[in-house]
Formats: structure tokens, sequence, C-alpha cells
């Protein structure tokens, strides 16, 4: 949790933050922009590189070294709940990263595919005003919304969402900002491993009942990527999909009862995360605290991400957890 001084804050920005959203019953009527970090947010990015064919040269095939990149579970059903068309009559998506442009696209390409014509922009780090010394090396970097306000001026405090595994980046306008936990290495494995243990439920080929528990995740699946049907069968929820990080999910929910919210930063001010249930969709709560890790308690999480799941059958989005690759 972020201990942090709301005095500080401007004070235009804080008397938004402290006016009371009301419930809209039309969302069309009152558009929400969603401004999406990438690495620790909708992907996870490790020190690890492969060799991938690009092209086939006169002397053979070529290749490069390329990042590798892990979406995010549920990124899916996340993706196609963001540039459905019913979402889309309300919600505007753009990214902003602080990673270099080259880095942006590759990840954007993971993240979004087909979809990635749709986002109504992408910021990299070229937009963060860093010097050229700050700019090439890892430094703090802030995202500064009124920058987006200025850019976009139908988007204001009331209408703008920031999804960010960073309370550093979102310390000027704090009661924006949807702090999620960083996928990393740690929560990819225990994806994984979550798999594995569904996987030797259901008596997969290779798998013989426990022989696999001192073997590493990795070695286990290999350079396995699953085809669409097995991802289907082994990932959708006909499953417990409590197993695997459900983030995504729990952000869907929250911007479904968002969408209803006249005032973005008023609803999250007020607690309307924390306060999930009945004063959740309502706005009630305690008063919102800057840097929330709502995410380590698990009935919180587990109430929005169900909440995400009722809106994906809404609009008839299947709940797939993803094709996890150990690529």
């Amino acid at each position: 949790m972020e201990k942090r001084n709301s005095r500080s804050l401007n004070p235009v920005y804080k008397t938004i933050a402290f006016t009371p959203s009301s419930f809209i019953s039309n969302p069309t009527a009152n558009r929400k922009l969603l401004v999406l970090d990438l690495n620790g947010t909708l992907v996870f990015r490790p020190k690890k590189y492969v060799n991938v064919k690009t092209s086939f040269a006169h002397d053979g095939p070529s290749s490069a070294r390329v990042r590798v990149i892990h979406p995010r579970t549920y990124m899916t059903p996340f993706r196609e709940y963001l540039f459905h068309l019913q979402t889309k009559k309300w919600l505007d998506t753009m990214v902003w990263s602080s990673a270099q442009p080259h880095s942006v696209n590759d990840m954007i390409q993971h993240s979004f595919g087909d979809h990635q014509g749709e986002l109504k922009a992408v910021w990299a780090r070229d937009t963060l005003d860093l010097d050229p010394v700050a700019y090439n090396k890892k430094s703090v970097t802030i995202k500064d919304l009124t920058k987006l306000w200025k850019a976009f001026p139908s988007h204001s405090a009331k209408s703008t969402l920031l999804v960010d595994d960073s309370t550093q980046k979102a310390r000027l306008q704090p009661w924006n900002h949807i702090f999620v936990k960083e996928y990393g290495q740690a929560e990819r494995r225990s994806d994984l491993d979550y798999l594995r243990k569904q996987n030797v439920s259901q008596g997969s080929p290779g798998d013989k009942g426990n022989d696999h528990h001192d073997l590493d995740v990795s070695d286990l699946l290999g350079n396995m990527t699953l085809t669409p049907s097995f991802a289907k069968t082994s990932l959708a929820s006909q499953f417990s999909s409590t197993g695997f990080d459900s983030i995504l999910l729990a952000v869907i929910g929250i911007l479904d009862v968002l969408k209803h919210q006249d005032n973005v930063s008023g609803w999250l001010r007020s607690g309307g995360i924390v306060s999930c249930g009945a004063e959740g969709v309502t706005g009630g709560g305690g008063g919102g605290i800057i840097g929330d890790r709502w995410f380590d308690t698990v009935h919180i999480v587990e109430w929005w991400a169900n909440r995400g799941r009722a809106a994906l059958a809404e609009l008839n989005i299947e709940e797939v957890a993803g094709a996890l690759t150990n690529r």
C-alpha cells in the first residue's frame, strides 16, 4: 500500500474525485476511456529470447531473436469483451506503456492480435517526456493523465480508468487507477502448475499419477503450444477456474459496473472495488485507499471475477483461460 498524502494532489482533480458518482442507466451517454499497461499487467515478458523464422533468403531460411511474451490468463475473453460491438458503444480502449516503441509493438501483437487496429491510441516510452539518459535506462516514470485529457478532450477524471501494476505511475491521479497484481514468473508458474494438475486429473497421455511432482513445470510442458480445441477442453469454465490467475476476469467485472457510473474517480475514491456486493454496485464504501491491494483479498477478487463471468455470458463470450505455452 502506498502511503501518500492526498493533500499534494491537484485541487481541481481532488474536487472531481470527491464528487460522489451517480448511477446512469444508459452507458453510451457517458463514454469511458480504458488505459491499459502492458508488461506485468496484460503480459509477462521474461528476460528470455527465442529464434523465430522470419523469411526464406536465397541461401536458406533466416531467423531473428525475439523476446518471449506470455499473455496473462484470460487475455482472450478480456480482448473479446473490450472489442465486442456492445462494449465499444460505451468504451474507448488504448494502451500506455513505459516500454520503448519496438517492445510495445511486439506486446501489442501478442495481446490484441487482429484487434490492435481498434485501439484508440498506443502510447509508448517516447510519450513520457524523459530526457535521453532516463529514456535509455530503467527509471521512474509517471503517467500523467492530464496529458491524455488534452489529447482526448471528451474524456476526463470522470471517465478515465488506468489499469496498471504500478502505483508509482499513477501517483498524480490515484483515484483513476485500478492497481492490479503484477503478472510475473510466480503467477505464470502457478497457472502452469494448475494446468498440469488439470491434465493429470484427466489422465492426459504421458501423465503418471504424481510422477511429475518433482519436475519443473516448464520441463513437463516442454515447448508445447495448446491447440484451440485442446485449450477449450482443458481450460474452459467447465473446470474450476479459481486455480488460474483471474485478475482480468475481475477487471471485466469492474468495467461492467463502472459503465453505469458517471464519475470513475468518485466511485473508486469512495471504495467501490473493496465494497463488493450490493454496496460495491452502488458505489458505497468507507473511502478509497491510494494503492489499495484489493487483489490480496480472495473473496473480493472472486466476487469481481464472477461479475466478469456474468458479463461475458451476457455477451456470449466463452470463458477460456487461454493457450498456455512454454515458448
